[in-house]
C-alpha cells in the first residue's frame, strides 16, 4: 500500500497533472476548440448521419455513463477529503484543458475507424499514428484499467452507499452486479447505449435538481466557499515551492487525478463510444467530446463540490470515504431522504459505468485478439465485481490513478505525434 501511495504521489500523479495542463493547452490553442465561430459551424454538422452505428445522443450517453456518476459523487468527495477545497479548482482546470484532449480523441476515433465499419478507438488511431506496438500497449492498459475503474472502484462505491443506507452485505452487492452486468454487457455497445440513453438523462436531471436546490438553500455562502477554493488552491506552500512544489501539492494532485478519473479526457477510453457514432464528421464528433467533459466536470462535478463545501461535512478532512462524504453532505440539506436518493443514484451510476467499462475493455480485447477472447474477458470482468465489493478502496484509487497516468501518457504521445491529422 505504501509503495502504491509513494508511486502515485511522487511520480504518476505529478506527470498526469503536467500532461493534462500542458498538452491540453497546446491543443486548445492550436485547434481553436473554444472558438464560438468554429463551434457553431460544427453544431450544424451534427445533422450529418451515416447509415449505421449509434446516434450522436447515444454516443454521448454512453460516454457520459462511463464518466458521469461515481466520479462526480465519490471522486469529487475523495478529492476534497484528501486534497482540501483547493482540489476543486484543479478539477476545473483539468476539465478546461482536458476538453481539448477529448476533442482530439473523438476526432481521431472517427478519422481512423476501420474502413466500412463503426469500429475504432484509441488502439486503432494509436496504431495508425505510432505503430502496432503503441496500439497493443494501449489496448493492454485499457483492459487493466477496466478492472480498476470499471469494477473495483464502482462496486466499492455502490457497496459503501448501500451499506450506509440499509446495511446490505458487500458480497451480495458484488454478485448481483456481476450477474446483471454479464447479461447486459454481452449485448455489446448497442444494448448498453439503449440502456444508458434511456436512463441516463432521467438520473442526471434528478441529481442536478437535488444539487441546485441544496446550493440555493445556502446561496449567500457561495462567495466564502469560492474564496476558500481559490485560497487553498494557491496556498503559501505551493507559492514557496514553485512549480515543482505545486505539482506535489495534495490539492493539485487530487484535483487533477480525480478530475481525469471523472471525465477521462486524455486517457482515450471514451474513444470507443465516439467511434461507434453515426456522425460522419470527425470535428463534429469532437464537439460532442467537449460537451461530455464540460457537462461531466464543470457542471455536475462543480455542483457536487458546492453541496459538499456548503455543508459541515465539507470542513472535516479525511473523516469519510467518497460516497459517505457525499451522502453526509446531501443529508445535511435533505435529511434521511438524501440517503435513499444518493444511494439510488450512486448504484445506478456505478452500474452504468461498469457496463461502459466492460464494453471498453471488450473493444480492447477485440483489437488484441480479433474478437476471439471477448466472452472469456467479459466473464472474468463481471466476476471481478465480487472482488470490488471487498477490496480496500484506498488501494483501488491508487491503482486507478497510476494506470490512468500511464494510459494518459501513451495517449498524449500519440495525440502529439498525430497533431497534423487533426483540424
Amino acid at each position: 500500500m505504501n509503495i502504491l501511495r509513494l508511486i502515485n504521489e511522487h511520480i504518476t500523479s505529478p506527470a498526469l497533472a503536467f500532461a493534462v495542463t500542458v498538452f491540453g493547452a497546446f491543443f486548445a490553442v492550436r485547434l481553436g476548440v473554444y472558438s464560438p465561430k468554429k463551434t457553431l459551424k460544427r453544431i450544424r454538422e451534427l445533422k450529418i448521419r451515416g447509415d449505421n452505428g449509434i446516434s450522436p445522443l447515444s454516443s454521448l450517453s454512453v460516454a457520459l455513463a462511463g464518466t458521469l456518476g461515481v466520479g462526480n459523487i465519490a471522486g469529487v468527495a475523495v478529492a476534497i477529503s484528501t486534497g482540501g477545497a483547493g482540489a476543486v479548482f484543479w478539477m476545473m482546470v483539468s476539465a478546461v484543458s482536458g476538453a481539448a484532449l477529448k476533442y482530439c480523441e473523438a476526432y481521431l476515433s472517427v478519422r481512423f475507424r476501420k474502413p466500412g465499419t463503426r469500429t475504432g478507438g484509441a488502439p486503432y488511431y494509436a496504431e495508425k499514428i505510432a505503430g502496432k506496438g503503441a496500439g497493443a500497449a494501449y489496448a493492454v492498459l485499457c483492459v487493466v484499467m477496466s478492472f480498476f475503474s470499471g469494477t473495483l472502484i464502482q462496486t466499492g462505491a455502490a457497496v459503501s452507499a448501500l451499506k450506509t443506507a440499509c446495511g446490505a452485505p458487500p458480497l451480495v452487492v458484488g454478485f448481483a452486479f456481476a450477474a446483471v452486468c454479464l447479461v447486459t454487457a454481452a449485448g455489446g455497445m448497442e444494448r448498453v447505449s439503449s440502456f444508458t440513453s434511456a436512463a441516463m438523462p432521467v438520473f442526471c436531471a434528478v441529481f442536478a435538481a437535488a444539487s441546485v436546490i441544496a446550493v440555493s438553500m445556502r446561496i449567500n455562502e457561495i462567495p466564502g466557499v469560492l474564496n476558500r477554493i481559490f485560497s487553498e488552491a494557491f496556498g503559501f506552500s505551493q507559492i514557496t515551492g514553485g512549480f515543482s512544489g505545486a505539482l506535489l501539492s495534495s490539492a493539485l494532485r487530487q484535483g487533477m487525478t480525480k478530475g481525469v478519473f471523472s471525465h477521462e479526457a486524455g486517457c482515450g477510453t471514451s474513444s470507443f463510444s465516439h467511434a461507434a457514432s453515426d456522425v460522419g464528421s470527425p470535428s463534429a464528433q469532437g464537439l460532442i467530446g467537449i460537451a461530455e467533459v464540460l457537462a461531466d466536470t464543470l457542471f455536475f462535478g462543480g455542483l457536487t463540490a458546492l453541496v459538499i463545501l456548503l455543508s459541515p461535512a465539507g470542513s472535516v478532512s479525511g473523516s469519510y470515504d467518497g460516497a459517505e462524504l457525499s451522502i453526509a453532505a446531501y443529508s445535511y440539506f435533505f435529511g434521511g431522504s438524501a440517503v435513499r436518493l444518493l444511494t439510488v443514484l450512486t448504484v445506478f451510476f456505478a452500474f452504468a459505468t461498469v457496463l461502459c467499462w466492460g464494453c471498453y475493455g471488450a473493444s480492447a480485447v477485440r483489437y488484441l485478439s480479433g474478437g476471439k477472447l471477448c466472452m472469456p474477458y467479459l466473464i472474468i470482468y463481471c466476476s471481478s465485481l465480487v472482488l470490488g465489493a471487498v477490496i480496500p478502496q484506498t488501494a483501488a484509487w491508487h491503482l486507478s490513478d497510476i494506470t490512468s497516468s500511464l494510459m494518459l501518457s501513451l495517449n498524449c504521445f500519440c495525440l502529439i505525434k498525430g497533431r497534423k491529422e487533426m483540424k
